[in-house]
């Protein structure tokens, strides 16, 4: 049985306790919801909306998540078990606070839920991108702030270079930048071929920190060649996919080597796969089906009233780090505001 204080093995608290940490952020997460009526005001949308990763791409409920039969030993905790096979929801979708076309740079995220039983699920979420721009909640919200509303690139740019560098500092502040203009810059044919992190650790039991990814299984056809016209390419491109074929992917870890190599409390430092490699554990499998359906709409509809957190999971698979920690709040706070539970 895991023990329920691993995680302190690991962690670092802002203010030296969870209780101070906690105070700052229940501030942070006030100022999300700010952030997510600024958003909502800019897009002229008629409610509230997620604070990120407000447009859906692609949603499905008949997903399954399969444990390899091999799985190594160290690595078996809980529902994690050689062969054990999962429903799974998943969502697909662009990371701003905001809808946009398809086309529009941001990065593209995904959520996939693990349906264990009635009283165990597990939240998985992810992004195109190796390790966040943000090394901890404070920047994250400071970053969040400043661009905020902001359109047109003259207005980006001058968030960029002259507001971000006062909010954070000159040095976090060109990290940002570098970081999210590489991931950005990206042309994406296809959303079954991009690979997904979760950029900030989560316990793996008593095997300790991971960090998870998804990367696509190979042998997939080349995306076609985008209709610059469709405002809705990625979902378009997904969607003739899933018409022909299964999208799959394969679940792997990073496993945890020291806190210089491989940090728990900055979330912008990649994990280095020559330090930690990739081990897989298990294939997510998204089937075959039409996604322009009604009952396919009607899914959509459902999992937009979901709300993914890392904390929905289990104590020997509880998120670590700032940035993680600070997710228990924001979420609840954005999510209640969105479905009018205030």
């Amino acid at each position: 049985m895991t023990d329920p204080w691993q995680h302190e093995k690991y962690e670092q608290y802002e203010g030296g306790s969870p209780e101070a940490e906690r105070k700052v952020f229940e501030e942070l997460a006030q100022r999300i919801v700010r952030i997510q009526r600024i958003n909502q005001e800019t897009g002229r949308l008629p409610g509230p909306d997620r604070a990120f990763h407000a447009k859906t791409t692609i949603a499905v409920e008949n997903a399954r998540v399969r444990f390899h039969t091999d799985l190594p030993l160290s690595l078996r905790e809980g529902f994690v078990q050689p062969g054990a096979d999962y429903p799974a929801i998943v969502r697909y979708s662009n990371a701003a606070g905001v809808p946009a076309a398809d086309a529009s740079q941001d990065l593209r995220g995904i959520a996939v839920r693990i349906v264990v039983g009635d009283d165990e699920r597990h939240d998985l979420l992810m992004l195109n991108i190796p390790a966040s721009h943000a090394a901890n909640a404070r920047e994250f919200v400071e970053f969040s702030e400043v661009m905020a509303g902001a359109s047109g690139t003259a207005q980006v740019a001058y968030r960029f270079l002259v507001k971000l560098p006062r909010a954070v500092g000159r040095p976090a502040a060109t990290r940002m930048r570098k970081t999210l203009q590489k991931a950005v810059a990206r042309k994406i044919g296809s959303l079954s071929q991009e690979r997904y992190w979760s950029q900030a650790p989560i316990l793996w039991g008593d095997a300790g920190p991971v960090q998870y990814q998804l990367r696509p299984s190979p042998g997939g056809p080349p995306a076609p060649k985008p209709d610059r016209s469709d405002q809705h390419r990625l979902r378009t491109e997904l969607a003739a996919r899933l018409r022909e074929r299964d999208v799959v992917y394969e679940l792997c870890l990073q496993r945890f080597v020291d806190e210089a190599t491989t940090p728990v409390e900055n979330a912008s430092v990649e994990w280095p796969e020559d330090v930690a490699p990739p081990v897989p554990v298990a294939t997510l499998t998204i089937p075959r089906q039409d996604l322009d359906s009604n009952e396919a709409a009607a899914v959509t509809r459902r999992v937009e009233q979901l709300v993914f957190t890392p904390w929905r999971t289990t104590d020997a698979f509880r998120p670590l780090g700032n940035l993680n920690r600070s997710r228990d709040l924001a979420y609840g706070a954005s999510s209640a505001r969105r479905l009018g539970q205030e």
